[in-house]
């Protein structure tokens, strides 16, 4: 009777490890996901960006623009040269992430050696909202403030701006706010794992 018991208890650990492993599993593939999506949307974007900044460069299209447009090729020149000196370093930075953190975690490595990678992979995640939050989006709301203030730009400009704004504003918490459920699940789990070799 006893020895049964045990084997039961046995079976349960293993099946309850084996959902854990799955959830971990599935959260590192989704984070994964999100780094790659990301990595080909920048490197097929920046080629983008050069046809953008050419075209925008032609007097000829210029000229076929209407004034209200025209008036913002100048700017729209700018912008877009800095996309691109802005995701240069951001496709080396996603891809560092990518190749040298999250494909380093195997839940059939050593549990410290994953506890490692999910939490350094965590602090960079940590950075990335600071740096985003308290630099680069203030920087480029007064880059476009003082620009507009500067042409005297028409309302439907202002309005443009704002709305565009807020929009990023909500995508970048709500995508960061996946990222960050992800982690929670992966360490979560993790630590459950190591509680359980511990026993």
């Amino acid at each position: 009777m006893n020895d049964r018991m045990e084997k039961q208890e046995i079976l349960k650990e293993k099946m309850y490890r084996q959902i854990l492993n799955t959830k971990s599993d599935q959260s590192l593939n989704r984070l994964a996901t999100y780094e790659i999506v990301g990595l080909i949307f920048g490197i097929l974007f920046i080629p983008a960006l050069v046809y953008m900044y050419n075209k925008f460069n032609d007097p000829e299209y210029i000229n076929k623009v209407p004034k209200a447009f025209a008036e913002q090729m100048g700017f729209v020149r700018t912008v877009t040269i800095g996309a691109i000196v802005f995701l240069a370093p951001a496709i080396i930075w996603i891809g560092f992430k990518l190749f040298f953190i999250l494909l380093k975690i195997n839940f059939v490595k050593p549990m410290k050696d994953n506890l490692f990678y999910v939490n350094k992979y965590a602090i960079y995640i940590k950075y990335e909202k600071l740096i985003g939050y308290y630099f680069i989006f203030p920087l480029a709301v007064l880059i476009c403030i003082f620009h507009y203030a500067k042409i005297h730009a028409s309302l439907f400009w202002w309005v443009l701006m704002s709305c565009s704004l807020i929009v990023t504003i909500f995508f970048v918490i709500f995508f960061y706010r996946l990222y960050d459920k992800n982690i929670s699940t992966i360490q979560q789990n993790l630590d459950e794992l190591q509680e359980l070799k511990e026993e």
